[in-house]
């Protein structure tokens, strides 16, 4: 967990100290989800995998795809993420621990998937540049690859 996830669990602990009930349970959902969340983007990987001329297409063709829907996703639901603040103080604690962990810090979830995503243009490029070696056709690997904008 980061020290801007720490600070945010604090606020948020401290909020639902505080005013208790609905709070409360709001708080300690939101803590479980965290939990769920970091567990799930915990870093990017470093796996690595081997391709060659009969598997660098069909390779592509996956990562390709998971970007793209990766990211229309992501340009769809990242707004939605941020919540507005409100004139109360507790809430408005709340709402900007809330809206720094998951979009505004440097390790946001928001941040994550940005950084996840990059990983995966990048390990795209690397494969269409194996493809380009391999003798592919530039319609062969345009047909698998998006063309850059």
């Amino acid at each position: 967990m980061t020290q801007e996830n720490v600070g945010a669990d604090a606020v948020l602990g401290a909020a639902a100290a505080m005013t208790g009930g609905v709070i409360a349970g709001a708080v300690g959902a939101f803590k479980a989800a965290s939990a769920v969340l970091d567990r799930m983007s915990a870093g990017p990987s470093t796996q690595q995998f081997h391709v060659d001329k009969d598997t660098v297409l069909k390779a592509g063709k996956v990562i390709a795809e998971q970007y793209d829907k990766l990211e229309k996703a992501y340009r769809r639901n990242v707004p939605k993420l941020r919540i507005p603040t409100t004139d109360d103080q507790v809430t408005a604690d709340v709402v900007e621990a809330w809206n720094d962990r998951l979009v505004y810090h440097t390790d946001s979830y928001a941040n994550r998937l940005t950084r996840y995503m990059e990983a995966l243009e990048s390990l795209s490029e690397q494969l269409k540049t194996s493809a380009q070696q391999y003798g592919y056709t530039e319609d062969e690997i345009t047909a698998v690859f998006r063309p850059k904008a």
